[in-house]
């Protein structure tokens, strides 16, 4: 086992993902000093140390944000002034903002970072060390020194992933289409077929109901910030799917099998282009 590439590593905000990077470095590197820092100070492994967000910062080498993107802004400023020269990542799905909020609090030290990764249930309860097991974590540097990516990516890769190296740009109007669009199409899914369905009928979906909506139990929390953040390049995205909708309809109305069998045609070419987990 290779030496660890940081001595501490502070994860702020303790829940799924962050939790889930904690838990994976454990594995990787069980010597490491983890400290947790949240808006609760809750006890659970694998840290051996959990903060209130009004605590101190403790001593660092890398810092990891992992709450919500509105959230970000408050939390660099502290690190900018508080652990000047630190190096700094995030688990965040959105990066074009997060970085302009690092030039604005003076964080020249931030790596963004996104893994590909997460699950449908938040929380630490459901966190695990193999999450980003050979799964894309994106990173973008920005303006950061070489001494701060190489922790990021040290990060990323002792966390079993595979890194993808990116631009913001780049990297939000990617996860806009393969992330973003997704969640809003899994909720809008689910909140239309629960206002047609009653709980014996939703009693007896099956497998096509539930695998197309797991994400939608996603919190809103979560969510809701980072569409906010990447809006000029979802809402786009949402209206193209509309129009597509709105032609199915027009289809089923005028009974186009034609328009049918090429909506499918184009689905399954697109599906047989994923490549396996």
């Amino acid at each position: 086992m290779s030496a660890a590439p940081f001595d501490r590593l502070l994860v702020i905000g303790a829940g799924l993902l962050g939790t889930s990077v904690g838990l994976a470095v454990r594995r990787r590197w069980p010597g490491v000093h983890l400290t947790a820092m949240d808006v609760t100070a809750r006890a659970h492994p694998p840290f051996d140390a959990h903060l209130g967000a009004d605590a101190p910062l403790p001593v660092f080498d890398l810092a990891v944000l992992a709450v919500p993107v509105d959230a970000y802004a408050a939390w660099m400023r502290r690190l900018a002034r508080e652990a000047p020269g630190r190096a700094v990542t995030d688990v965040g799905s959105v990066k074009r903002r997060p970085h302009v909020e690092a030039v604005a609090a003076g964080l020249t030290t931030f790596v963004g970072g996104h893994p590909m990764a997460g699950g449908s249930r938040p929380g630490p309860d459901h966190a695990s060390a193999s999450l980003f097991d050979r799964r894309p974590w994106f990173l973008t540097r920005g303006d950061a020194p070489e001494s701060a990516v190489a922790l990021a990516r040290a990060l990323a890769e002792g966390c079993g992933a595979r890194v993808v190296d990116s631009d913001p740009e780049t990297h939000d109007a990617t996860v806009a289409a393969i992330s973003h669009l997704p969640q809003a199409v899994a909720s809008v899914l689910m909140a239309t077929v629960a206002d047609a369905a009653d709980d014996a009928a939703l009693g007896a979906a099956a497998g096509g109901l539930r695998d197309s909506t797991r994400i939608a139990e996603g919190p809103v929390s979560m969510w809701q910030p980072v569409f906010a953040a990447n809006a000029d390049l979802l809402a786009p995205l949402v209206r193209a799917t509309a129009i597509r909708l709105h032609a199915l309809a027009d289809a089923l109305d005028a009974a186009d099998a034609e328009a049918v069998r090429t909506l499918f045609g184009a689905a399954n070419a697109g599906r047989r282009r994923l490549p396996p987990l």
